[in-house]
């Protein structure tokens, strides 16, 4: 399977640390990929120049919310549009010059290096999630390193619209654009949200292990139909997600997913116009 950083018309800097910082939002991302972009914009394209900037930019930063989590300083955006991100030091960024050793890593690693949804994802499920959230590496890369999600929310759509979701029905315009709000659910938490980070739990057997929901202790009978997905997303008091209004939200976005999924396979199965040709 093809690399999920550099992916088709999406892009994630997850394991350059983009989301190892107490503000999560996605302004906050944007505003520290437009000032490294510039920042490194007039750097000469040498090591010793590169790794003065890397510092003095990783001097200026936040401390990250993981102290273990490397952050690099040399992600930033690779097109004047903002749709991607990716290394400003890697010899396609820099017109030639490999200068990815100034960075927080190097080359090697860099070069060897596959996250855990590599391994986790299917390529299909790789590529919907690439092809519903194309230029947008924030929304791309809270997606893509949530196993659990991407797969809950497929297949949350698949058993209501009683039919699995497939790459060609992203050409669907009115699906595409309910997919990627049911994804976009993953920005739109409670601040500091558990729901973030569910793909780095893994269990014994390396399949992502995802939390679970205390409905006895919040008043619930029994679990939500839709339970997979909000355990996915931190629905939990602990999160500081509101479960009702969560699991209504989750329900309308996916029942909008299923309604445009099942428009998109009737155009499919409509009979072609037959063309008379009697007289």
């Amino acid at each position: 399977m093809n690399p999920l950083c550099q992916r088709g018309q999406a892009s994630c800097g997850a394991c350059c640390g983009l989301y190892n910082r107490a503000d999560l939002s996605r302004e906050a991302a944007a505003a520290l990929l437009d000032r490294r972009t510039e920042a490194l914009a007039g750097v000469p394209r040498t090591v010793e120049a590169f790794r003065a900037a890397a510092a003095r930019l990783g001097e200026d930063e936040e401390a990250p919310l993981f102290p273990s989590v490397r952050v690099c300083p040399l992600l930033g955006w690779l097109d004047a549009a903002r749709t991607r991100a990716g290394c400003l030091a890697h010899p396609l960024a820099t017109g030639g010059a490999d200068l990815r050793d100034c960075g927080v890593y190097d080359a090697r690693i860099c070069d060897s290096f596959l996250c855990p949804s590599h391994s986790w994802l299917s390529e299909e499920e790789a590529e919907l999630a690439a092809e519903a959230c194309a230029g947008d590496p924030y929304l791309y890369g809270l997606v893509v390193t949530d196993v659990p999600f991407l797969r809950a929310a497929l297949e949350g759509v698949a058993a209501l619209a009683g039919a699995r979701v497939e790459r060609r029905h992203l050409q669907d315009p009115r699906f595409l654009a309910a997919l990627r709000a049911l994804f976009a659910l993953k920005e739109e938490l409670a601040p500091g949200s558990e729901g973030l980070f569910g793909a780095f739990r893994a269990g014994p057997d390396g399949e992502p292990l995802p939390r679970a929901i205390d409905y006895a202790a919040l008043g619930r009978p029994a679990p939500s139909p839709h339970d997979a997905l909000l355990t996915c997303v931190g629905a939990d008091p602990r999160s500081g997600n509101d479960l009702d209004a969560l699991e209504g939200e989750v329900r309308a976005r996916l029942e909008a997913c299923a309604a445009a999924l099942e428009a998109a396979g009737a155009r499919d199965r409509r009979p072609a116009l037959q063309i008379r040709t009697d007289p």
